[in-house]
């Protein structure tokens, strides 16, 4: 079996070859994303390093250490850039992926390309995140060879953020600095990783507002606007499923505040903990899994 596996590999590397070699060209061209102007401490990927990809043992290894240990902290606001939309969101044009089928990686594979400027604990936290997709999904992120469009994982200096969905420009980069990768929180990559695949934050569903109230008075003046808009149904879809406090892709109840100790997110329905960081909820799961899995499931 593992002989049949590494010969199929092997020829599809060679046939990646001969057949991407026509649009080798226009992915280098669309790869190279300058500095933009007003975010001056964003480093360009113009001088991206490509570092090995994560292996299938490193993938299947010892993650006993990660996500033991709970924290009081969240992903770093400060280095933040304030232009970003909902805090961490790369937005190109007007398109939304997760309406769009054609933002969908196509059969639910994710090309990616990693920087070699991650540490052997930060690849290990990164697999991590990778391998719980893997385990409890049909998405798989695959080492890109030849194909036009996939991620490109890299420390850009501005954050945490990603863009949404597959965008068509070849490759495309998720920001994953260093206060981003912590073994006691390994659902913030999974996070910018499912904006990746498709999905916006849930406290800007269309029906936010019977779930939770925004104390926009607490709100840090530069974050309102692009932070806590709700997102309309011809914009984005529930996919049928229920508000979910637990989400991954919630922000914690603190969010851009001016005073921590007053909250910016207060919840209607109970007490529930939310801007969590652990990992998936079981509804993340759900999403994930009605968004790419449905059709082959």
């Amino acid at each position: 079996m593992t002989n049949t596996l590494s010969m199929i590999l092997a020829i599809s590397g060679v046939a990646c070859f001969w057949f991407g070699s026509v649009t080798a060209s226009p992915v280098i061209k669309f790869a190279v994303n300058p500095i933009n102007e007003n975010r001056p401490y964003e480093r360009s990927s113009t001088n991206f390093v490509a570092g090995k990809p994560l292996t299938e043992e490193l993938l299947k290894g010892d993650f006993s250490n990660i996500g033991k240990e709970i924290r009081n902290e969240f992903i770093p606001w400060d280095k933040q850039d304030t232009t970003l939309h909902e805090g961490d969101i790369k937005l190109f044009g007007d398109k939304n992926a997760i309406l769009g089928s054609s933002y969908r990686w196509p059969n639910a594979h994710i090309p990616y390309e990693i920087s070699a400027d991650y540490t052997p604990d930060q690849r290990t936290v990164i697999a991590f995140a990778m391998s719980t997709y893997h385990n409890n999904t049909c998405i798989r992120f695959v080492p890109r060879t030849c194909e036009k469009n996939y991620i490109r994982i890299y420390k850009s200096g501005g954050g945490c953020w990603s863009y949404v969905g597959m965008i068509n420009i070849g490759a495309q980069n998720v920001s994953l600095d260093d206060g981003c990768i912590a073994s006691w929180a390994p659902g913030v990559v999974m996070h910018e990783l499912m904006h990746s695949a498709g999905f916006f934050h849930e406290h800007t569903r269309p029906d936010r507002d019977t779930y939770v109230t925004i104390n926009f008075a607490n709100i840090l003046s530069q974050y309102v606007t692009s932070n806590f808009n709700i997102m309309s149904s011809s914009q984005v879809t529930t996919l049928g499923l229920a508000y979910d406090y637990g989400s991954v892709m919630h922000y914690p109840q603190n969010a851009f505040a001016i005073n921590s100790a007053i909250p910016t997110i207060t919840p209607l329905i109970g007490n529930p903990t939310i801007g969590q960081r652990a990992g998936f909820s079981s509804l993340d799961l759900q999403k994930l899994n009605t968004l790419y899995c449905a059709a082959s499931g």
